[in-house]
C-alpha cells in the first residue's frame, strides 16, 4: 500500500486548495484539499512524502467526491472503495484493533445523504474500525451505524503519528465511554397508525418523518427533542403536559386536532405547516426561557383558547383564517408580514419585547376586536373592514 506519492493536483489540476499551515492531530504540516475537508493529503512539516490520507462523509451521491475518493484509493492499491458494505471490510481484515461511536452532526452528510430517516439537525452515528497492521500503518474506516456502508476513511503511515494517535484515542474512549453509546432515538417512519391510544413515550430523541396517523389520542411525552416532518395528522388528541425541550415541526398537515394542555418548558419552531378546524387550548409556558417561531404556517378555521406565552419569538409570513381567540396572552418579539382574516379576538393580549420589531407589515380583513390590547410598536398594518371599538394600542 503505497500513499506517500498521492497527489491532488495530478488528478484535478486547479479544482482542490493546498493549505501550506494544516496540523493534523496536532502535528504541524501542509495539505491538499478537496471539498472542504472531505479528501485529505497531508504531509508533516519539511515532508515531501503524505503521511495522512483522509476521506470524510464520501456518498454516491456527490458523483464527482464519490469518484475522486476511489481513485485515490484504487491508486493506493486497496480492494476495498467507499460505498462498499461493512460486511466485506470485516470478510477483509477481521476484528478491528478497537472501535467506538462518534457523534457527526448530520448537517456534513446532508447533502450526500439524503434521507427521510434524517433531519438537517439530526445527530449522525459513525462507528470507527480502527485497523493496526503495523507499527507503520493504521486504517480507520468510518461506517454509519444505520447504513452500514464505509464513508469514512483514513490511513496513517507515520510510525512516531500512529502512536500518539492510538494513544490519544484510547484516552478518550476509556475517559468518556458513554460518548460511544448512540444515544436513545426513537423513530417512526412511514407508516400508517389509526385508532390508538398512544402514552408515556419516552426516548431522548423522537422522530415522526413521513407519517399517518389518524383517529389516536397521544398523552404525555418525555424528551429532550422531537421533530415532525411531511407528516399528516387527522383527528388526533395531543393531551397532559409534554415535557420536551425542544419541537420541530416542518411541512405538516393537523386537520381535526386537538392541541389540550401540552407545552412546559419548549423551543418550539413551526415552518411550512397546515393547521385546519384545529383548537388549541390551555397550552402554558410562563417561564421566559421559552421560545416560539412560527413561519409560513397556515390556520385555518382554529380556536385558541386559553393560552398564556410569556417567552419570545417570531410569527411571520403567515395565515390565520377563520376561527376565533380568546383569553390569551401572547409575549413575543415579533408579528410581521400575516394575514389575519375573519377571526373573532376576545380578552387578548399582545406583548411585544422591547427591542423586537413589534407588529409589522400585517393586514387584518374583518377581524373583530373585543377587549383586545398590543402593546408596542405598530408599522405598516392594515385595518380593513373590521370591528376596532375593542382594540386598544399601547405604544
Amino acid at each position: 500500500m503505497n500513499i506517500k506519492d498521492l497527489s491532488l493536483k495530478n488528478l484535478l489540476d486547479e479544482d482542490y486548495t493546498f493549505e501550506l499551515d494544516f496540523n493534523y492531530a496536532d502535528v504541524p504540516g501542509s495539505a491538499e484539499l478537496y471539498g472542504f475537508d472531505s479528501v485529505i493529503l497531508y504531509r508533516k512539516k519539511d515532508k515531501k512524502d503524505v503521511s495522512v490520507v483522509r476521506f470524510h462523509a464520501i456518498l454516491n451521491y456527490d458523483k464527482k467526491l464519490f469518484y475522486i475518493a476511489n481513485k485515490l484509493i484504487a491508486d493506493m492499491g486497496f480492494d476495498i472503495k467507499m460505498g462498499d458494505p461493512l460486511s466485506k471490510m470485516i470478510k477483509k481484515y477481521g476484528n478491528p484493533t478497537f472501535v467506538y461511536y462518534h457523534e457527526e452532526n448530520y448537517e456534513r452528510y446532508y447533502w450526500r445523504y439524503p434521507s427521510d430517516f434524517y433531519d438537517y439537525n439530526d445527530i449522525f452515528y459513525i462507528v470507527h474500525y480502527h485497523y493496526l497492521l503495523s507499527p507503520d500503518l493504521l486504517v480507520c474506516f468510518g461506517v454509519p451505524k444505520s447504513d452500514k456502508r464505509i464513508t469514512d476513511l483514513e490511513i496513517v503511515n507515520d510510525r512516531k503519528m500512529i502512536a500518539e494517535i492510538m494513544e490519544a484515542r484510547r484516552e478518550i474512549k476509556e475517559s468518556t465511554k458513554q460518548m460511544y453509546q448512540p444515544k436513545e432515538c426513537l423513530r417512526f417512519l412511514k407508516q400508517k397508525i389509526e385508532n390508538q391510544k398512544i402514552t408515556g413515550i419516552t426516548s431522548k430523541n423522537i422522530r415522526f418523518i413521513k407519517m399517518e396517523i389518524e383517529n389516536c389520542c397521544i398523552e404525555g411525552m418525555d424528551t429532550e427533542d422531537i421533530c415532525a416532518r411531511e407528516c399528516l395528522f387527522r383527528n388526533v388528541t395531543f393531551d397532559n403536559h409534554f415535557k420536551i425541550g425542544w419541537i420541530s415541526i416542518e411541512q405538516c398537515q393537523f386537520i381535526n386536532c386537538v392541541f389540550h394542555d401540552i407545552f412546559e418548558e419548549n423551543y418550539v419552531q413551526l415552518s411550512d405547516n397546515l393547521f385546519q378546524n384545529c383548537l388549541f387550548e390551555g397550552n402554558c409556558m410562563e417561564k421566559e426561557e421559552g421560545i416560539f417561531n412560527a413561519n409560513r404556517n397556515q390556520f385555518f378555521d382554529c380556536i385558541f383558547r386559553e393560552i398564556r406565552w410569556n417567552g419570545e419569538g417570531v410569527f411571520f409570513s403567515s395565515e390565520i383564517k377563520g376561527g376565533k381567540m380568546e383569553h390569551i396572552f401572547y409575549k413575543t418579539n415579533d408579528i410581521s408580514c400575516s394575514k389575519f382574516s375573519d377571526i373573532q379576538m376576545e380578552q387578548v393580549e399582545v406583548e411585544f419585547e422591547e427591542d423586537g420589531i413589534g407588529l409589522f407589515d400585517n393586514r387584518y380583513n374583518a377581524v373583530t376586536f373585543c377587549n383586545v390590547t398590543i402593546k408596542g410598536s405598530v408599522e405598516d398594518t392594515q385595518f380593513v373592514n373590521c370591528d376596532t371599538s375593542g382594540l386598544f394600542l399601547q405604544d
